[in-house]
């Protein structure tokens, strides 16, 4: 019986019966009128399906076998229940009243579910989230728009929407919430413009004199008393302008100082980029250039480089094959010359587009008898080598075929082991020593 006592919540009709039920048309369990009513094949004791099922559930637990909690006779879950139809059917023709206090309402047992959707006198909850509020439906409407504290407003400062109750929170961070100027200057502003307000408009809000920054005035000052502070400091202002004005001859007077420092240098610059008859001659002197063809020919690599040196601005140096190059291997000297990366490019044009003319110069004693070899080309725009230097050097470009060793050694070209090479950049000439 206690075990019933338990359970009697979980099946059974509960509603008020107009007529009364037949004993035999109760749950043994529940003892209320069945509700889903099952019945057991093997005693044809009947009862409601959720209370045989929670019997059974129990037993479970405690690892005991199904049986019958009025007889005790074992059962099989899957063939000892059926659903006891025709019992369940005559229960729910059975006439009921509404259970709606107030409500006059009777009717079939079948038909409740359809009466209490449209009761107004059923309980009900409020439709309003968070609110837990029961009431009858007649006054559902007037607790969901007026009297519940959940019920959706929206704020008259920002238009956002919140319940009645978080309200007074939402008005303490609202951003359009306007408050009076924390200063008391007597202005009302929304709350996110306080800050904006102090900081450019307030009258009370004290403030640098205008002049800080161009006379030196450290006077601080509301912004209500500027007029009168510009006034009553005149005299002030006027010395302090005196001050500044010889401040700024001074720093007027060592900043032409140094302009003219930087003139000078960049004059001296200007020397060094634009070609000049005075300065044009560079040497580079290679002695023992004998010995040095001998190992060209005999298979040695003996390429040699001169020093970088400044024609026009443009960093270059000379490069000489001795033995020549490719095709004219054995026959003949190349020369070369090669843009590196300088420190005057910036301010280059590029590419370089010059007339470059190589002279190897003929060393009798008496310049009227020299019989110089001189050879040239242009340097064209569109080839790589005389584009503005992205690594440290260009590949370099020149004369492979420039003077053969036959005409080396018709006249005074090698004296001594030595040779000199003469380079010329447009109308300009840098003479190259080039040494071994």
């Amino acid at each position: 019986m206690a075990e019933a006592r338990e359970v009697a919540s979980l099946g059974g009709y509960d509603d008020e019966f107009v007529n009364s039920v037949d004993e035999d048309l109760h749950c043994s369990i529940c003892h209320l009128p069945l509700k889903e009513a099952v019945q057991t094949g093997k005693c044809g004791h009947r009862f409601c399906k959720q209370c045989l099922d929670e019997h059974f559930r129990r037993l479970e637990l405690k690892r005991e076998p199904l049986n019958c909690p009025v007889d005790r006779n074992i059962l099989i879950r899957d063939t000892d229940i059926f659903p006891d139809k025709a019992t369940e059917g005559k229960i729910r023709s059975f006439v009921i009243k509404c259970p709606g206090d107030g409500c006059l309402w009777t009717g079939e047992l079948r038909s409740k579910t359809d009466h209490l959707t449209s009761c107004w006198l059923k309980m009900v909850a409020c439709t309003n989230k968070n609110c837990s509020e029961t009431m009858t439906r007649n006054n559902l409407q007037k607790h969901v728009t007026t009297a519940c504290p959940w019920k959706i407003l929206r704020c008259t400062h920002c238009s956002e929407s919140h319940p009645e109750c978080k309200t007074e929170g939402h008005h303490a961070e609202c951003k359009k919430f306007p408050l009076n100027c924390s200063q008391n200057c007597g202005a009302v502003i929304p709350r996110e413009e306080i800050s904006a307000h102090i900081e450019r408009d307030c009258p009370l809000t004290i403030i640098s004199c205008p002049y800080f920054d161009h006379m030196g005035c450290e006077a601080k000052i509301q912004r209500r008393e500027v007029e009168s502070h510009l006034q009553a400091a005149m005299r002030l202002h006027l010395d302090l302008a005196c001050v500044k004005l010889g401040d700024t001859q001074k720093k007027l007077e060592e900043t032409t100082r140094k302009l003219q420092k930087l003139e000078n240098s960049f004059n001296v610059i200007e020397k060094d980029i634009h070609c000049s008859e005075e300065i044009d001659t560079f040497t580079w002197r290679i002695d023992g250039f004998s010995e040095v063809l001998r190992k060209a020919k005999s298979g040695e690599k003996t390429c040699i480089d001169s020093s970088p040196f400044y024609r026009c601005g443009y960093k270059c140096k000379l490069s000489l094959d001795p033995n020549g190059d490719g095709a004219l291997k054995n026959t003949h000297l190349s020369v070369y010359l090669t843009i590196m990366k300088g420190k005057y490019d910036a301010i280059l044009t590029w590419p370089f587009q010059k007339k470059v003319t190589f002279t190897v110069i003929d060393q009798q004693e008496k310049a009227k008898d020299r019989k110089n070899i001189v050879n040239s080309f242009i340097a064209e725009s569109k080839r790589e080598n005389f584009k503005r230097p992205v690594k440290e050097e260009n590949i370099g470009w020149g004369l492979a075929k420039f003077v053969s060793h036959e005409e080396l050694q018709k006249r005074r070209y090698i004296v001594d082991g030595t040779i000199f090479i003469q380079l010329r950049i447009t109308s300009s000439v840098v003479t190259v020593f080039l040494n071994s």
